[in-house]
C-alpha cells in the first residue's frame, strides 16, 4: 500500500498511524515476549491490528484519489464540484 494512495488529507494520518503501528510490533512487543507478559503482546497486537484497520479505510484506489485531487483543484478555482448520484428512473425500473 502506496501513500500515493491516500487522500492528501490523509496521507500525514495514515504515515503516523503506519509509523506507531510498526513501533509497537518492532520495538515494544519483543520486549514483552522477552518478559513472557502475554497479556501485553496481545493488546500491542490488537492495537496495531485496530491502527492498520484504520489505515485500510482510509486507503481509496487510484482513480478515486485522482479524482478527489481533480475537484480539489477546481474548489481551489471557486468552482463547487460535488458527487451527483443516479436516481432510479422510470427506464431503470
Amino acid at each position: 500500500m502506496k501513500l500515493n494512495q491516500f487522500l492528501k488529507s490523509d496521507k500525514e494520518l495514515a504515515n503516523r498511524k503506519l509509523s506507531t503501528a510498526q513501533f509497537l510490533l518492532n520495538e515494544l512487543l519483543q520486549a514483552e515476549i522477552e518478559d513472557c507478559n502475554f497479556e501485553e503482546c496481545i493488546d500491542l497486537c490488537l492495537s496495531a491490528a485496530e491502527m492498520f484497520k484504520e489505515i485500510n479505510r482510509m486507503h481509496q484506489p487510484a482513480p478515486v484519489t485522482q479524482l478527489h485531487e481533480i475537484a480539489s483543484r477546481f474548489l481551489t478555482k471557486g468552482i463547487d464540484v460535488s458527487v451527483v448520484s443516479r436516481g432510479m428512473t422510470n427506464e431503470h425500473v
